[in-house]
């Protein structure tokens, strides 16, 4: 899924056609104007794929697959994501009975429990809530307490999360300081709900000649390989948004091979970017799910594409107009995920604001929805 006071969901989303902009201070109580100021230089497009050290502002920004304590480095086996222990009637999910802003929602089965994170809201980096039933929710904690050196605080967007070997690995987006471009950073913890302590030196992605990168997903194939995704922030520069997709590592904290672009905005209802991509497998080939439309606004909608792998290539199916859009007391709904309850029942994660009340300058807030999901010949159906 840039002007800053406290996160994409209370702060500013993006810069130059692509800041999200709020007009009310955190709802932590914040009195002050928090300004950070990024140094901006010569940059160019990074996207890692082997440890190196930090570099200085304008020069190559390459990721580091060590922990701050090498001891606690992920080890080399992947394991699928968990699943709660099979019951014979699919969940019912509700939102936060506080109807809590939660934008960017990414929702982790973590055994018999899920796991909400989200983009940043008031003095939480990442919030993160956990539930038993995806009805009854805990109260938001800080799953990343400390932000990575490289990074400045306040611009914490669309947290990602994947169990590797035995390990939690966070993906995030954040302002990178020397450039003043959002760059994908990652985390480790050995809970579900942190703290995660940020690895490596620098960001893992940073395509600042790109505009940025940001929303992160990881998505866990088949035969267990995991892949990241995630989008370059070219309206940020006036340019058309593209998704990425590529390798990671079995410990998850660097990439392999090359970036694979999958599909880039260009259909009439995506204007003025997309964002926000997510897959999953269906039949021989994949469904990437992405979010499109101004973000602040009933026109932001979410669509798919087919591919014939997760690297690619990718078909949009959504051209014309969107999967999932604005109806009811819905409004602008995006930043979708998948969900699999414990019958094997698909649910779409996502955020909305309530029609009537769209944008943060009028009260408004982009709270947790679900809608129930099934796969037709390939192509997703989306019932709400």
């Amino acid at each position: 899924m840039t002007t800053l006071l406290t996160a994409r969901a209370l702060m500013g989303r993006r810069d130059h056609g692509s800041t999200r902009t709020s007009g009310r201070l955190a709802r932590a109580g914040i009195a002050a104007l928090l300004l950070v100021v990024g140094v901006v230089g010569p940059a160019h497009s990074w996207v890692t794929s082997a440890p190196a050290s930090r570099s200085p502002a304008g020069s190559a920004m390459v990721a580091d697959s060590r922990l701050r304590d090498p001891a606690r480095r992920i080890g080399p086996t992947v394991e699928r994501p968990a699943r709660p222990t099979p019951s014979p009637r699919p969940l019912e999910p509700a939102p936060p009975s506080d109807r809590r802003d939660a934008p960017d929602p990414f929702v982790l089965t973590d055994g018999r429990r899920y796991a909400l994170y989200t983009t940043q809201v008031g003095l939480h980096n990442v919030p993160v809530s956990t539930s038993s039933d995806l009805r009854h929710w805990s109260a938001p904690t800080d799953a990343l307490p400390q932000l990575p050196d490289w990074a400045a605080w306040g611009r914490t967007w669309a947290p990602g999360v994947v169990r590797l070997g035995g390990r939690y690995v966070l993906y995030f987006a954040a302002q990178h300081a020397p450039s003043g471009r959002q760059c994908i950073g990652v985390a480790v913890s050995v809970t579900a709900t942190g703290p995660f302590v940020p690895a490596g030196a620098g960001p893992l992605v940073c395509q600042t000649d790109l505009g940025g990168s940001i929303d992160p997903h990881p998505f866990v194939e088949p035969d267990g390989t995991v892949v990241l995704l995630w989008k370059s922030d070219g309206n940020a520069k006036g340019q058309r948004s593209t998704l990425f997709g590529q390798q990671l590592a079995p410990d998850g904290l660097v990439l392999e091979g090359q970036p694979s672009a999958l599909v880039a905005s260009g259909a009439m209802w995506e204007e003025p970017l997309i964002e926000n991509p997510a897959m999953l497998a269906a039949g021989d080939g994949y469904i990437l799910l992405y979010s499109g439309g101004w973000w602040e606004s009933a026109g932001y909608a979410v669509g798919y594409a087919t591919c014939a792998t997760a690297l690619g290539p990718c078909t949009k199916a959504t051209v014309d107009h969107p999967l999932l859009a604005s109806a009811g007391n819905e409004a602008g709904p995006g930043g979708a995920c998948l969900v699999t309850g414990p019958a094997g029942d698909h649910w779409l994660a996502y955020h909305a604001w309530t029609t009537g009340a769209v944008g943060y300058s009028i009260g408004g807030a982009r709270s947790l929805r679900f809608a129930r999901m099934a796969v037709a010949d390939s192509q997703p159906v989306i019932t709400r």
